[in-house]
């Protein structure tokens, strides 16, 4: 287990939240105990920056950006950090996961006896407990699971979020990494266009995590502000045809009709044409 807890960082993305009060830290606090020393990134998108306590054997690197760069960027940076300390693989997590304690185990095990496979998944569910990930994935847009069976599968046919997900550093960047043009929503799906271009088949472990999912927020302003980032994602992914475009701008229609529909408002249609359909692409 040592060689393995050295070969490995992990990074967490904070948004507004404590890292003392993020489920996924609190996680790696408890998986940790016992087996050295473990290096710890953290990307704070919040607005202000926190002080960060010293925890034994966790060694924290921890840098603020008030400009909430995203996801993307977060992990882009978490993963050159990781190069930079000589690491082999690396840990994506979000703040909101809650990790069983000998996923670590699981891991190690996996690579161990799948020595070509360099991306590794657990799957993720929900609190009503709905499989979260890995989804199936179609016309731009993740679909539940109703069962998984773990193993081996196709990037072609399903789909992992980012929060759990264990990629080799080097075939990282051999995909080229995350889409920093796509800072929230589809950021997951781009890296993965991206990664099975390269490496098409990942691993499912048997293991289950708990992913809170940020889009339970039921206030209309909350939904709204969500609906924006969502069609800045769809409007800044990497599209390789009209098809492509076709496909987002198909997507994003259906939610804002049934936004608009559930909260009798008009602010989601005034979103997509403003945050989509109008609104230039970011620049690389």
């Amino acid at each position: 287990m040592g060689d393995f807890i050295n070969s490995l960082s992990i990074v967490i993305v904070l948004y507004n939240t404590e890292l003392d009060d993020s489920e996924s830290f609190q996680s790696v606090i408890q998986m940790h105990k016992g087996i050295g020393e473990l290096d710890l990134f953290v990307y704070d998108n919040s607005r202000e920056p926190q002080q960060i306590k010293r925890y034994p054997n966790l060694h924290i690197t921890y840098l603020h950006d008030p400009k909430n760069s995203g996801v993307s960027k977060a992990y882009n940076i978490g993963a050159e950090n990781a190069q930079l300390q000589l690491k082999e693989w690396v840990l994506l997590l979000d703040q909101d996961t809650t990790l069983p304690q000998d996923i670590f185990d699981h891991y190690e095990k996996t690579i161990r006896d799948y020595p070509d496979i360099k991306l590794v998944v657990p799957i993720l569910r929900l609190g009503n407990g709905k499989i979260f990930s890995p989804c199936s994935y179609k016309f731009k847009r993740g679909f539940y699971l109703d069962t998984i069976a773990p193993g081996l599968h196709s990037l072609n046919q399903l789909s992992p979020v980012n929060s759990g997900i264990f990629v080799h550093l080097t075939s990282f960047f051999e995909a080229g990494g995350y889409n920093e043009k796509v800072k929230l929503d589809f950021s997951d799906f781009q890296f993965i266009e991206r990664f099975r271009k390269v490496y098409p088949v990942f691993y499912v472990m048997d293991v289950e995590c708990q992913q809170d999912f940020s889009d339970d927020e039921v206030s209309y302003s909350g939904q709204l502000n969500r609906f924006g980032y969502y069609c800045e994602g769809a409007r800044n992914s990497d599209k390789k045809g009209i098809w492509d475009w076709v496909q987002y701008n198909t997507v994003v229609v259906l939610r804002a009709m049934r936004l608009s529909v559930k909260y009798k408002k008009w602010g989601f249609i005034n979103t997509y044409l403003n945050k989509f359909l109008i609104a230039p692409s970011i620049s690389a």
